[in-house]
């Protein structure tokens, strides 16, 4: 591998160089640069190689990590943002295994805390969401286990009741907004019963 120049480059605020070679162009960070001592004209095939390999995985840990710094995310969710990054599904799962290996991500952990700061939501709802951001089903039903739906739906309703007259119109408007939410007409109408003097069967 014969090496014709090194261009440092801005790519997500990290050192790193543009390396110009007779194979083609590639993106090394500094450090790696240093610890594989590449240099202007020829060097080993194999370690050119290595060099590369562990350099994407270094980029990517970066890049994951300032990801992660806005809010906490799923397995899933980091590897699709890796993939969209053009990362390599091995330096993705690379990636992926250290930060399991140190618990920065937990699919567990995830789905605890989606359950708490979306506390009023159905049980229907929040399995759904979680499925979509790719949660493992063990840990869905795990957590959902916790979940009182009659609290959270009465909570739901109160708060929609705080800005409104409670009548017959007012309660048909709140049924439809639950029914959206995913809480079963039996739930509803417990809800229902306990905040208003109407009695609710099958309205």
């Amino acid at each position: 591998m014969i090496i014709n120049g090194f261009n440092l480059k801005s790519k997500n605020n990290l050192n790193v160089f543009l390396v110009s070679t007779d194979s083609g162009d590639f993106i090394l960070h500094s450090d790696v640069i240093v610890k594989y001592g590449l240099m202007l004209g020829e060097n080993d095939d194999k370690i050119f190689k290595s060099a590369c390999e562990e350099s994407e995985v270094l980029i990517a840990t970066v890049v994951v990590n300032k990801y992660l710094n806005s809010r906490i995310k799923t397995e899933k969710q980091l590897k699709e943002y890796l993939s969209k990054k053009g990362f390599s599904k091995s330096a993705v799962e690379q990636v992926i295994d250290k930060l399991k290996e140190y618990k920065i991500i937990d699919d567990s952990e995830y789905a605890k805390a989606f359950i708490r700061s979306n506390a009023n939501n159905s049980k229907l709802r929040l399995k759904k969401k979680l499925s979509q951001s790719g949660v493992d089903k063990k840990f869905i039903e795990q957590e959902l286990e916790n979940v009182d739906e009659f609290e959270s739906c009465f909570n739901s309703a109160k708060k929609f009741f705080k800005s409104k007259d409670i009548n017959k119109d007012s309660c048909e408007k709140l049924t439809r907004r639950l029914s959206y939410q995913g809480y079963s007409w039996e739930t509803i109408k417990r809800v229902l019963n306990k905040l208003t003097d109407i009695e609710f069967e099958d309205y």
